[in-house]
């Protein structure tokens, strides 16, 4: 009879609807990691494996500009966009101006036109 210390278990199959799985990276889940990354998952997202990256790390080799955070590597997300040119959506520019400059009033407001006659053509 066996010992309990020699039995192995088998570890159960990978579940193929978990999302470790099937991991797809998307524009919107490469941005909403934020400005930057950790190492392991710039990694996954290029399709290098994790010690792979931390080798080319080391050797200032990996494939998009990183930084050293202490003990850490940060990898922003943007050059990791561009490296498989993937654009972030386009953003729509915020308007705090109110249409100023566009009125009735031929572009100019109250405070700039010139109401005490000097000045004016003839």
């Amino acid at each position: 009879m066996r010992s309990a210390r020699r039995t192995r278990n088998l570890a159960p199959a990978a579940n193929p609807d978990s999302d470790d799985a099937t991991c797809t990276w998307t524009t919107e889940r490469i941005l909403a990691l934020g400005a930057t990354t950790d190492l392991a998952t710039a990694a996954a997202i290029l399709g290098i494996s994790r010690s792979a990256a931390y080798k080319l790390a080391a050797r200032d080799a990996f494939p998009v500009p990183l930084f050293r955070a202490g003990a850490y590597y940060r990898v922003p997300t943007a050059p990791i966009l561009r490296k498989l040119h993937l654009e972030p959506p386009p953003v729509s520019p915020i308007s705090d101006t109110g249409g100023a400059g566009a009125d009735e009033d031929d572009g100019y407001s109250s405070g700039d036109r010139d109401t005490t006659g000097y000045g004016a053509a003839p």
